[in-house]
């Protein structure tokens, strides 16, 4: 079974997911041209935490704060 990954944004109160199903290479590559901006949850969840999540093992593979 291939390996799907989602992008969550986390801070101390709340937590939202985007839903996403795809590879590792897409989240990665969606979270460095959206941080910094006010792009979907990004303004929201400013100096929290954006990370991509494997759909399969709810692990977190990549995290970085959201500027």
């Amino acid at each position: 079974m291939e390996k799907t990954y989602d992008v969550v944004f986390n801070d101390n109160e709340n937590s939202n997911s985007k839903g996403f199903a795809v590879d590792l290479d897409s989240a990665i590559a969606y979270i460095q041209a959206n941080n910094g901006s006010n792009y979907s949850y990004f303004a929201d969840y400013k100096g929290g935490t954006v990370a991509v999540v494997n759909n399969q093992t709810g692990e977190a593979v990549y995290e970085e704060q959201v500027k």
